[in-house]
C-alpha cells in the first residue's frame, strides 16, 4: 500500500498576507471614495447657478467618515434650504390674495444632484471593483 503526503508551504506567508488584506484593501478604497465624492460635490456646484445669495452652490459639501475596521465612506450633502425645490420645481403656486407666483420648473437631468450622484457612485463602484480584482478577489453580480 503506497502513502500519499501533502505538504503545504508557505502556509505561515499566506495566513499574514491575507491578515494584512483588508487594511491595504481598506486605504485604498477610502481614496477612491473620497475623490468619487468631492469630484462629484464639485461637478454639482459647477451644474448649479449661482442666485443672488450662492446658497445652493455654498451648501454642498462632503461630510467624509472614518468608515469601519474594513470599510471606507464619504457623504455629499447639499443643506440649502431650496435645494429640494431647485431639483423637483413647483406647481403654480398662488399667494392667499390669488396672485400668480408661476411655477418653477424642476432642475434639468444634467443639472440635478441626484443624477450626478448616481453617475458617480457608478463609476466609484468600477474603482472599487478594480481594486478587488487587482487583490485576486473575484467580483460578481452587479450594483445596480
Amino acid at each position: 500500500m503506497s502513502s500519499n503526503r501533502l505538504v503545504l508551504e508557505g502556509f505561515a506567508e499566506l495566513r499574514e498576507a491575507l491578515r494584512k488584506l483588508p487594511a491595504e484593501l481598506k486605504v485604498e478604497a477610502q481614496h477612491i471614495v473620497e475623490g468619487a465624492a468631492n469630484g462629484a460635490a464639485a461637478q454639482v456646484k459647477g451644474n448649479y447657478a449661482r442666485g443672488k445669495t450662492g446658497n445652493l452652490i455654498d451648501g454642498v459639501y462632503v461630510r467624509h467618515s472614518e468608515g469601519s475596521t474594513f470599510g471606507a465612506g464619504a457623504i455629499v450633502v447639499s443643506k440649502a434650504k431650496h435645494a429640494w425645490l431647485y431639483e423637483n420645481g413647483t406647481q403654480v403656486r398662488h399667494t392667499q390674495t390669488g396672485a400668480n407666483r408661476g411655477v418653477m420648473p424642476a432642475a434639468p437631468p444634467g443639472r440635478a444632484f441626484i443624477p450626478v450622484m448616481i453617475r458617480e457612485r457608478r463609476r466609484m463602484y468600477e474603482q472599487l471593483k478594480g481594486v478587488l480584482e487587482r487583490n485576486g478577489l473575484v467580483v460578481t453580480g452587479d450594483e445596480r
